[in-house]
């Protein structure tokens, strides 16, 4: 008995041998659990080839997480990273430098920055407000200085938001038409975003009280209640303290540019005529055995203001600015680039500052001023901190401060060995040279040696670090944006070119010859008009950008 079946030969010319006509049989639907288990292992298979991992789209999808990567985590690691202390700090072996970073004109955007309202100011405060967060939490994070201090400029429109206008002050020529409904709680509001940006560390010692031009204005353009609101929150804006051997001196430099109202000028100047007198003695105690700290007039002085000293109009500011080579000299609404000459000095006379550093021109400078009394005196000019104030890479200043003298003397610390070895990075060979066995020291391995810094020179070293260029990211990302359109829209149209190739079609023997037009199967081509490529190139950037967005969502949520 045949156990086959002999299928009939089948009829080469019958119309449906290639072109079977779609069933209409109900018989061939399938249940909903059979449907999933196809659907699953389907993409299982898919997502399992070596040929989907390599496709072009995942290829972008991993060049657009590392790019992500790289614009919100690795360019700040590094860049704190390359001002790590004992990367620039040159000092003699055994000395404990006391640090601290200065911060400049952080300045929040609020409605008073920029005219425009909506979506696009919101934008630019969440973004400004990361940058200063970030930038504050790395500081502290990686650098960890005793002390941060701040230069003035809190806000940006401080000086607007009162309840009550200050008789004689003019209004601001560019007013917009709804700042008048904002007042004093526009301002607590701002407070407490303030505190939320810049949080201050456990055990770390923070002055906020330097007032700047933006929080309660200039000179004769001050606003007492606004003043006297930025004392009750944030401190006194005249103060001296000490630490790490020196003394450091706030000075409030835009009330006392005032010289028409004495309840203006009066508290700053009272406080600057104070400081010809030394500070009262602390008393200290050490094994049992009390006695008196020694006196800040021998300690050198650091001055803390926000407008920086007169200097002439071409003097060179350094390598280290972005704009121009100096700081120009002019005045405006409510500010002034430099003090004027005669107040610089008085203010030299009095406070007896070998280091000044100051703030409001949002970029970096450094200049000697050479005063009698105390020979030449060092200004930094510090860059603003934040992204929005004109500079492309804003920036704080690092401050090492080390008084071995004062150390010496206090009775505690005991003496240091100037002589020893330097502070600085050694190969292994070079440590064998100058510390090894007698039989394998030789001088002439040894690490070149810094310039011994000793108690009578200068006893700070300050460093700019500079933060990383948050439009040089924005840019980065827009034009790796345009890109991976063009290279989509390339790759789209390159494989709609290689779908509609015909192939050949099977044949057998015995089946009739066939002409030469009629030995491929031909599918309909594609319509390939402007509206299919665009439909087909917004799915795969939707595919991409899935990917691509939300990893960069989740790195601003963790940081």
């Amino acid at each position: 008995m045949n156990r086959y079946v002999t299928t009939p030969t089948p009829d080469v010319s019958s119309p449906h041998l290639y072109r079977r006509p779609r069933s209409t049989s109900s018989v061939h639907k399938t249940s909903f659990f059979t449907r999933i288990q196809h659907c699953v292992t389907t993409h299982y298979r898919r997502y399992t080839t070596r040929r989907y991992w390599f496709s072009i789209t995942n290829l972008i999808r991993l060049f657009w997480l590392l790019l992500v990567l790289w614009g919100e985590r690795w360019v700040w690691d590094s860049a704190i990273s390359a001002c790590a202390w004992d990367k620039w700090e040159r000092w003699p072996a055994g000395a404990t430098p006391h640090r601290v970073a200065l911060v400049a004109d952080p300045q929040i955007v609020d409605i008073h920055t920029y005219p425009r309202r909506g979506f696009s100011l919101a934008a630019t405060i969440f973004y400004s407000d990361k940058y200063l967060s970030r930038a504050w939490s790395s500081l502290h994070d990686k650098l960890a200085p005793s002390e941060a201090h701040f230069l003035g400029d809190l806000f940006d429109g401080g000086r607007e938001w009162v309840s009550e206008e200050t008789p004689g002050v003019p209004r601001d020529p560019h007013e917009q038409k709804d700042w008048k409904w904002y007042g004093n709680e526009y301002w607590m509001k701002e407070l407490r975003r303030f505190e939320g940006i810049f949080p201050i560390p456990s055990g770390v010692r923070v002055k906020t009280g330097l007032p700047g031009n933006h929080d309660f204005g200039f000179g004769k353009g001050v606003k007492t209640s606004a003043r006297g609101r930025f004392e009750a929150f944030f401190g006194p804006s005249n103060e001296r303290w000490e630490a790490g051997n020196h003394t450091w001196v706030i000075l409030d430099g835009v009330s006392l540019s005032n010289e028409n109202d004495p309840a203006v000028y009066g508290p700053p100047r009272e406080f600057l005529e104070s400081l010809s007198h030394p500070m009262q003695k602390k008393k200290l105690s050490h094994e049992g055995v009390t006695f008196e700290a020694p006196s800040n007039l021998d300690q050198p002085t650091i001055l803390l203001t926000h407008v920086p000293l007169y200097r002439e109009k071409d003097a060179d500011c350094g390598p280290l600015r972005e704009k121009g080579h100096s700081i120009p000299i002019f005045q405006g609404y409510q500010y002034q680039n430099v003090l004027n000459p005669k107040l610089s000095a008085e203010i030299l006379k009095h406070t007896k500052a070998k280091y000044v550093f100051t703030g409001d021109d949002h970029d970096a400078c450094k200049v000697e001023h050479m005063y009698a009394p105390q020979g030449k005196v060092h200004e930094w000019t510090v860059k603003s901190i934040s992204w929005t104030m004109g500079v492309r890479k804003p920036g704080f200043e690092m401050l090492s401060l080390w008084n071995p003298q004062a150390a010496a003397d206090d009775g505690i610390h005991g003496t240091i060995d100037q002589n020893a070895a330097a502070h600085v990075a050694e190969t292994p060979a070079e440590l064998t040279a100058r510390l090894g066995p007698p039989e394998e020291r030789d001088p002439t391995k040894v690490a070149a040696m810094p310039t011994v810094i000793r108690g009578g020179s200068d006893t700070l070293q300050a460093h700019l670090c500079l933060l990383p260029d948050q439009i040089g990211i924005f840019k980065a990302y827009a034009v790796c944006g345009v890109l991976t359109l063009l290279l989509v829209t390339v790759y789209v149209w390159m494989r709609s070119e290689e779908k509609s190739v015909g192939t050949a079609l099977p044949t057998y023997k015995g089946a009739p010859e066939l002409e030469e037009n009629e030995k491929y199967w031909k599918p309909n081509k594609p319509i390939r008009n402007s509206r299919w490529l665009f439909q087909v190139v917004l799915e795969e950037m939707l595919a991409i950008a899935a990917v691509a967005v939300s990893f960069y969502l989740v790195l601003l949520w963790r940081w």
